[in-house]
């Protein structure tokens, strides 16, 4: 599968960011706060509920996120949509620990770009290739390893795997 020359540029920026974050962090010390991190994370696995001709076979994600101690996190990622469309995610949302194990469940809403021309349709409320998103994860922990199943409602999940700096 070749990915697009925009798409491979712009998930170097999200890996420069982000190593560049996790290397300044003694630089941010009056915003980082004991317990944040800074994950990096990537996709490994994607499905869809039912079949469409236009479906890519496996959607490439690249995406950092700072997750504060108190639950709150922000982020971003470069993906190619299910059409093979470049396509951005910035968003907020918060982090539950689900008891006294290391899995945790995820809320995120944001604004999602790229799905544009025969395509636009296919997500909801797009404007102008700008839409709404918000996905409900499941993630599990173990040291600074981190898995998640990110769920697309009625359309599919992706699996992805990072790795956070403390």
């Amino acid at each position: 599968m070749a990915l697009s020359s925009s798409l491979i540029t712009k998930l170097r920026g999200i890996a420069t960011g982000a190593a560049l974050l996790a290397g300044a962090s003694p630089a941010f010390a009056d915003i980082f706060e004991p317990g944040d991190e800074i994950s990096v994370q990537a996709s490994i696995y994607n499905m869809h509920y039912s079949r469409d001709d236009h479906y890519i076979k496996y959607s490439p994600l690249l995406g950092v996120e700072w997750r504060r101690d108190n639950g709150w996190l922000v982020g971003a990622a470069a993906f190619q949509n299910s059409f093979g469309q470049p396509s951005q995610l910035v968003y907020g949302g918060y982090l539950w620990n689900l008891g006294n194990t290391n899995f945790y469940g995820k809320l995120t809403g944001g604004i999602l770009h790229g799905y544009k021309g025969e395509y636009q349709n296919k997500v909801p409320l797009n404007y102008k290739g700008f839409s709404p998103g918000i996905l409900p994860t499941l993630g599990y922990k173990y040291g600074q390893i981190r898995t998640e199943v990110q769920f697309f409602w009625t359309s599919g999940f992706m699996v992805t795997v990072g790795y956070s700096f403390k």
